[in-house]
């Protein structure tokens, strides 16, 4: 049986990461509004839980998970350790004396509970006591219309507030003034273009790095001697190689050395991915975690899917498709100052139709929508049953480069 496990980070005020909520299903066939979702949970929490390594999925940061009705009644969360999971009480559960009973019992064990696409009514007071999260989908209910809420909330309670599905520069700013301090969204993936802005000179060398590295005949002499001059390149090179991720019985200690063990196309890889993290300028490290993760799901894509690109070019594709959100400009702006083939432009511009399938794919699963048409299009096909161990694959690996 696949085990599937998708993360959705929670940022702090100052972006930083603050946890991730948890998506867990049984494969992505058994995930369909047919299949019974207190079983399938069951299922999946209990597998996943007990087959991995917590700090393997979430990093020493609390995982929010859904808990249905029945979960809670059956006490589902003392299953699992406190320390790892926060418990999110669905928007559709009524606060009835067994629920009540229930969550206070939680959160005597240490437990902390959050209220999840909340919606205010007096009925929900006992259920506002014992929580310590509030979540707010600003989509069902915008920022507008929770002036008043927010304020009785920060009267009487001490509550962290969440906005979540915050989608634009100007509702993280309103969310943050009006005294929310979590936030979850596709903001610092798919942000505003606020400003056109110049790009600085740290940004320009990591650039003609990867000119450098995009070149048909490399230069490996050249491309030695400009890892050498980073020292922050050359400590991750070293780093990477020789992390658990390659399983080397014995070290490696040179530049040199570590560009012939990677070879070619893996090092235009890692020097892609160092470029991008180098370009990251004042934006959370998750996001350039997110960048490795896509990239390499488009890689590993290639080896079930039929297309007109190679892995290594989808790698590209996916570490770059993110790169108008980490320098806040257009992607035309940035591909004016990398010297990509046309095709890898066009891909990145959105104008290729297989890039544009592969990556829908790969955004579906990032944010746990398995009921994309494209799913069920695809139902029964290789790249489904494949896409689980390629998520997990990928956290892996970027983990490795980035802890």
């Amino acid at each position: 049986m696949n085990i599937f496990v998708a993360r959705q980070p929670i940022f702090t005020r100052k972006k930083n990461v603050f946890g991730y909520e948890m998506l867990f299903r049984n494969g992505l066939e058994n995930s369909f509004p047919n299949i019974d979702g207190d079983t399938a949970t069951s299922k999946v929490l209990s597998n996943t839980f007990f087959s991995f390594d917590l700090n393997e999925i979430l990093g020493k940061k609390p995982g929010l998970i859904n808990f249905t009705k029945e979960l809670i009644l059956q006490k589902t969360p003392l299953l699992f350790p406190k320390e790892h999971i926060i418990i999110e009480v669905l928007e559709d559960i009524e606060p009835d004396k067994k629920i009540i009973s229930a969550l206070s019992q939680f959160k005597k064990a240490g437990f902390r509970i959050a209220l999840d696409d909340f919606i205010y009514d007096k009925k929900f007071i006992p259920m506002i006591e014992l929580c310590s999260i509030i979540k707010f989908d600003l989509v069902a209910t915008p920022l507008h219309t929770l002036e008043h809420i927010v304020k009785d909330i920060q009267s009487n309670y001490r509550i962290t507030l969440l906005a979540e599905k915050v989608e634009t520069y100007e509702e993280f700013e309103t969310a943050k003034k009006m005294g929310f301090a979590l936030f979850q969204g596709y903001f610092f993936s798919k942000p505003e273009i606020l400003s056109k802005k110049d790009i600085s000179s740290t940004q320009i060398s990591k650039l003609k790095l990867i000119n450098e590295m995009g070149k048909t005949k490399l230069n490996l002499t050249k491309i030695e001697l400009l890892i050498k001059m980073d020292v922050s390149v050359s400590f991750k090179l070293l780093k990477f190689i020789n992390s658990a991720y390659f399983n080397r019985p014995s070290s490696i200690d040179t530049i040199k050395d570590a560009m012939t063990y990677l070879g070619t196309d893996e090092l235009k890889k890692f020097i892609n991915v160092v470029a991008v993290s180098g370009l990251n300028e004042s934006k959370p490290d998750e996001l350039v975690k997110f960048s490795m993760i896509r990239a390499r799901m488009c890689e590993l894509c290639a080896t079930v899917l039929t297309t007109h690109f190679t892995s290594e070019e989808l790698f590209t594709i996916g570490l770059f498709s993110r790169m108008d959100a980490m320098m806040d400009m257009s992607m035309e702006n940035i591909l004016g100052n990398i010297t990509f083939s046309n095709k890898i432009k066009t891909a990145l511009l959105g104008n290729d139709p297989q890039c544009t399938k592969i990556l829908s794919i790969i955004e579906s699963v990032e944010k746990g929508n398995w009921e994309h048409d494209v799913f069920s299009r695809m139902a029964g096909s290789k790249i489904i049953k494949k896409l689980p161990g390629f998520y997990l694959d990928s956290i892996k690996m970027a983990d490795t480069f980035f802890n």
